[in-house]
């Protein structure tokens, strides 16, 4: 019987013994603690990119002489920008309805002009600082530009309407001061030429550039 506790004791002591070589093993007991977790990664596009679409209003006339076309003129326009970095560059299309018209009377003539509406499809390209973007522009101007001259002596019509083509050149600066929305002011000579109006054997020519002003604003998508 002794031999038997002899051998359970030591059994145990063995078993102690073990248990404390193997926890001195693994050191202190430590919590586990998962990794933390990996950044998510945000893609913030460049504020001047993306399509747009906007609302304008400005002036217009004549570089010809005093008493030719002026006055004031509305609409719309859609375009979309790409950003490189801080260079800009897209295009803009516009559509206006017009109230640049004038009218000059002498002793022998009476002469009216009217620009009922005009458009352009242009490219922009411009240099980005943060919010404000300096930009020029060009492209196609269209306008419905109706001419005619009323001669006196002899009591001759000269008359032309319809649908003038040219270009449009200019430049603005622009301001983003909301997440999706910025203002504009912008400067566009639109270059018809001149036109020759004939009627009765008798002709007259008359200038048909405009230059416009006009302040904007743009939602982007």
């Amino acid at each position: 019987m002794n031999a038997v506790k002899k051998s359970v004791l030591s059994g145990a002591f063995i078993a102690l013994a073990s248990g404390g070589a193997w926890g001195a093993d693994l050191g202190p007991y430590k919590p586990y603690s998962p990794p933390p977790p990996e950044p998510v990664q945000s893609y913030e596009p460049p504020i001047w990119e993306g399509a747009y679409i906007g609302i304008n209003g400005g002036y217009g006339w004549s570089g010809a002489s005093a008493g030719d076309a002026e006055g004031a003129f509305g609409g719309g326009q859609i375009g979309y920008n790409w950003q490189r970095g801080r260079f800009v560059f897209g295009f803009e299309g516009d559509m206006q309805a017009s109230d640049i018209n004038g009218r000059s009377t002498t002793a022998f003539s009476d002469a009216k002009t009217d620009v009922d509406w005009f458009s352009t499809v242009r490219g922009r390209i411009g240099i980005a600082e943060g919010p404000l973007l300096l930009y020029g522009t060009g492209g196609l101007a269209i306008a419905d530009i109706y001419n005619r001259v009323d001669l006196a002596i002899p009591a001759v019509t000269l008359k032309d309407s319809g649908v003038h083509t040219g270009y449009a050149v200019g430049g603005g600066l622009e301001w983003a001061f909301a997440r999706n929305w910025t203002a504009k002011a912008e400067y566009l000579f639109l270059g018809f030429g001149d036109d020759t109006i004939s009627g009765g054997g008798f002709e007259s020519k008359v200038n048909n550039d405009i230059h416009t002003v006009r302040a904007g604003l743009n939602y982007k998508f």
